[in-house]
């Protein structure tokens, strides 16, 4: 009888430990609660995130973290956190860190970012508290964060060109279809 009382008594405490919150449709949830809650937004930035590397000589000489935001914010319901709905554009949050460098900016010392050949139309260096850093993967303490747009692309499949005229190139390549990119080629479905 104890058993069933406490059972009962703790399901209550958890259902009543949650609420709802009216602005941007999102409901405030227990840490409990979060423990077994997918979070959207990361899970999409992760699949639309890629990773490039310059080396010369087995070593790193820069490593740049790039997220195609564009399908990770298509469905945003919130008006008053997500003004940009990302039509103008193709968005990302590109990491950058070089070695042997205190300021890591890719538009430095040689290194270039273009997107099928073509340059940034905009490049906003984020702040260390900057809200976006707090949603996407891949973010440490040593590299630069950037909001970079790119013009407009109507093809499905692009490339991120990262590259150095001493060290090379590595480009990274997404795409707007259905799927991500590297879904598509390994044949991996939900």
């Amino acid at each position: 009888m104890y058993k069933k009382v406490l059972l009962f008594v703790s399901i209550l405490f958890l259902v009543g430990c949650s609420q709802k919150e009216a602005d941007c449709e999102k409901a405030h949830k227990s840490d409990f609660e979060q423990l077994f809650t997918k979070d959207e937004i990361y899970h999409k930035a992760l699949i639309n995130t890629q990773k490039a590397q310059l080396m010369a000589s087995f070593e790193t000489k820069a490593l740049l973290t790039a997220t195609y935001l564009n399908p990770v914010f298509e469905n945003r319901k919130c008006k008053k956190r997500f003004k940009n709905k990302m039509d103008d554009g193709e968005y990302f949050f590109v990491g950058i860190y070089l070695s042997d460098s205190e300021e890591h900016e890719f538009n430095t010392k040689g290194y270039t970012l273009t997107l099928n050949g073509l340059e940034p139309i905009d490049i906003k260096k984020l702040d260390k508290n900057d809200p976006l850093r707090y949603e996407m993967p891949m973010v440490d303490n040593w590299s630069t964060y950037y909001r970079v747009k790119f013009k407009k692309t109507y093809r499905n499949d692009f490339h991120l060109i990262f590259e150095n005229d001493r060290f090379g190139r590595d480009i990274l390549n997404y795409s707007k279809g259905e799927k991500p990119l590297f879904e598509s080629l390994t044949g991996s479905s939900k």
